[in-house]
């Protein structure tokens, strides 16, 4: 089997997982016409309330599964028990666990709510959160199975059903019964648990298997250190957030996180990518030609990648004033301030995906406790530059600290991983990639170019790489194949 057909049976999977993943975050950009009217939430700091328990929930997240996830995933294709013993064994751990944090937060949910909102009068956000993160931790595991299945066409119906449910809940709650926060809380609990319901069958078989502490020792050894790394890397993910109201205002929170849900355009495809890659590199591990085929993979993808920050940055300032209904627009008028802040949040969405790309390494050598020096550098990076750049630049300091937490924790991945399991990247290919890119950005941030100069800065990325010779002759005829089938239809 060649490197290109390899390629081709991880982009159909990445395909298929990236509509999944789109389905899964499209709530958060169906709604943000509705939470950015002030019909709905009637303060940008209401919003920021939104934002505040959700970067809450983002950080118990982890707690929760506590590396479990990706461990199940590795002892899955590499491990010395059985499939079911695998999974019984993790999924009767976390729901013992799972079931104590949450009791823990709901006792503890007023001085927790108080540390997190900086005020009184939050404690019911915070025991809706913990039934929340009881709930979606027990669906992770089955959402794992399907992904190590490779049944990425019914993880997606699944994903989708969950989409359409939460989404009718919410705009239920907070259009019809005018609920605010509180409706957005009760649509994803309710999401949650039918969610559950409905994933039930497909761990019947893997209820079969025995528990063995033996197992959950060798799922604790790989998963626990990925929870000091897990959070290190919410704290680049979501700190801005948390320091914000503190160093600037709730109402300029509210603007950033509203913008910033529109920057995470690219996480989408980064998460979907990461859904598919993990099984797939695993999987041909062993084969002769798999550095080859990582390698080929990671210039495919900051290909796709940089020609969506590109399309996305040239073109936001219009697609949030597209009406949607009237007096409505895609984002709140009050809003459009904080567009500039999407180019640099999409950018270090790119440098993530480069990072998990390089994650191959950890994994293959089992040497997860390694994570942790990536993502701490990146978090420490990310919040001592937050306390200058915010206060100076405002919400640009904040995207200008992510993307530098981003930067440092690609390049420290980098320098390890190819101590640890060498690969040759093709990086003629990827320095004219990132070099357009880069012009590109720096065009756009200090020239004030219309709509014509834009398009053609997006289009010219393909066109200038084909002038140069980026694509292979293999990669040609696949793109003439796929070409002469549109013809045909």
């Amino acid at each position: 089997m060649t490197i290109l057909n390899q390629v081709k049976s991880l982009t159909k999977h990445s395909a298929v997982y990236t509509f999944a993943t789109f389905i899964q975050r499209l709530q958060g950009l169906v709604l943000l016409p509705i939470l950015t009217d002030p019909s709905y939430l009637t303060t940008k700091s209401e919003f920021g309330d939104y934002a505040l328990i959700y970067t809450f929930i983002a950080f118990m997240n982890v707690l929760f599964l506590y590396g479990m996830d990706v461990a199940f995933l590795r002892y899955y294709f590499l491990g010395e028990h059985s499939r079911q013993t695998i999974y019984r064994s993790a999924i009767q751990v976390l729901s013992i666990t799972g079931f104590f944090l949450s009791v823990l937060m709901f006792v503890l949910a007023e001085p927790v709510a108080n540390l997190i909102f900086n005020e009184q009068g939050y404690a019911f956000f915070v025991r809706i959160a913990a039934a929340i993160l009881f709930f979606d931790a027990l669906c992770n595991m089955p959402y794992l199975i399907l992904r190590a299945e490779e049944r990425s066409t019914t993880y997606t119906i699944i994903r989708m059903g969950r989409f359409i449910l939460e989404l009718v809940l919410n705009l239920f709650f907070i259009i019809y019964l005018k609920l605010g926060v509180k409706g957005i809380l009760y649509a994803n609990l309710t999401a949650a648990v039918i969610n559950l319901i409905v994933l039930f069958p497909f761990q019947i078989k893997y209820f079969h298997g025995k528990y063995s502490w033996n197992a959950v020792k060798g799922l604790l050894r790989f998963g626990l250190p990925m929870v000091p790394n897990g959070l290190a890397y919410l704290i680049v993910e979501i700190s801005d957030r948390y320091l914000m109201p503190r160093l600037l205002n709730k109402e300029i929170l509210g603007e950033y996180t509203a913008n910033y849900k529109l920057g995470t355009v690219l996480l989408l495809l980064v998460i979907a990518f990461r859904t598919a890659w993990q099984p797939f590199f695993l999987k041909v591990a062993k084969q002769a030609d798999a550095k080859k085929i990582y390698s080929r993979v990671m210039t495919y993808y900051i290909f796709i990648a940089a020609f969506v920050v590109l399309a996305v940055t040239m073109t936001i300032e219009y697609i949030v004033k597209i009406p949607i209904a009237p007096g409505m627009t895609l984002l709140g008028e009050s809003y459009w301030g904080g567009v500039k802040i999407i180019p640099l949040i999409l950018f270090s969405y790119l440098m993530f995906g480069v990072y998990v790309n390089l994650t191959v390494g950890i994994y293959i050598e089992k040497k997860s406790e390694w994570m942790i020096i990536f993502t701490g550098l990146a978090a420490l990076i990310n919040v001592s530059s937050n306390f200058y750049l915010m206060p100076a630049y405002g919400m640009m300091g904040a995207a200008l600290a992510t993307l530098l937490a981003y930067f440092v924790m690609m390049v420290s991945i980098y320098i390890a991983n190819q101590r640890l399991y060498h690969i040759s990247y093709e990086y003629g290919r990827i320095f004219w990639i990132i070099s357009y890119l880069t012009i590109a950005l720096i065009l756009y941030y200090y020239l004030d170019l219309n709509i014509i100069i834009r398009l053609l800065l997006i289009i010219g990325l393909p066109v200038l790489l084909s002038l140069l010779g980026f694509f292979k002759e293999d990669e040609k005829a696949y793109m003439r194949e796929i070409i002469s089938r549109y013809r045909v239809l």
